[in-house]
């Protein structure tokens, strides 16, 4: 979505019929059984989980493409690191709605796939252009792999594998997340399409050049977002010492009776 095509926003402020130069959209698929919309001039805080507290602010991220971006700084399978934040190169993540894209630069790529050989060593990333593929039901696929996690200005958003993973009509397990082919630098680009963007709402801020992002209601329990090093999945609390069961309470207090009797 490249900010110079949508210079209407400004034309409807300043007319009046709306009163930020800012979009929203809540993208959909078909099998979520909603409609997807979008709102100028505003976002609806309903349909964001947390609410407007829900909804995180990002200065868009330059680029030479002119486009809505944030930082790509790093990657996640799991919980190991495919793109060391702060340590390899970042790389614009470009948000795109009008795409269904989900693709990462090669060289980050090429370590995920590494990781898929190992859980699924019967993957195919050859026979297909795009997308790599294993001949099975992605039910059977999905608890094979792992959580795919993208830092992106400083948050974490993580999908699980069931909303990375698509079954087609031919028995194939499709991996969505794909290695970015175009030409020259731009193949250092993550394009952030709808295959992500459907389950983040966000908001397109005009005036102060920013981008905000929160968990669509839709897709509650499905993402998470969270700053680095505080993953809902990962937390180490600590823990009170665990109650005894009921047979070692009743063997202690026998115990201590018995002991009483002496």
């Amino acid at each position: 979505m490249k900010k110079r095509k949508l210079h209407y926003l400004w034309s409807l402020r300043e007319n009046g019929i709306i009163d930020r130069a800012m979009v929203s959209f809540s993208i959909t698929s078909k099998e979520m059984n909603e409609v997807p919309y979008a709102l100028f001039g505003g976002y609806n805080s309903t349909q964001i989980v947390g609410g407007p507290s829900g909804l995180k602010t990002f200065k868009n991220f330059e680029n030479w493409l002119g486009t809505w971006a944030l930082e790509g700084q790093g990657m996640f399978y799991g919980q190991k690191p495919m793109q060391k934040p702060g340590e390899d190169t970042s790389y614009p993540a470009i948000i795109d709605t009008g795409s269904s894209q989900l693709s990462i630069p090669p060289d980050v790529f090429d370590k995920i796939r590494a990781e898929w050989e190992v859980a699924l060593p019967n993957i195919d990333c050859t026979s297909d252009k795009t997308f790599c593929h294993v001949k099975d039901s992605c039910e059977n696929v999905a608890p094979k792999v792992k959580p795919v996690g993208f830092q992106m200005s400083d948050y974490v958003f993580e999908i699980t594998p069931e909303q990375y993973l698509y079954k087609s009509s031919h028995k194939k397990c499709y991996f969505v997340i794909h290695k970015c082919r175009l030409p020259g630098k731009n193949k250092n680009l993550f394009l952030i399409g709808d295959a992500f963007l459907k389950h983040f709402y966000s908001v397109y801020d005009f005036d102060n050049d920013t981008v905000s992002i929160g968990v669509n209601k839709h897709s509650e329990g499905k993402v998470t977002m969270y700053k680095p090093g505080s993953s809902p999945n990962s937390e180490t609390k600590e823990e009170a010492p665990a109650a005894p069961d009921a047979q070692q309470a009743l063997a202690e207090a026998l115990r201590l009776d018995s002991e009483a009797d002496e």
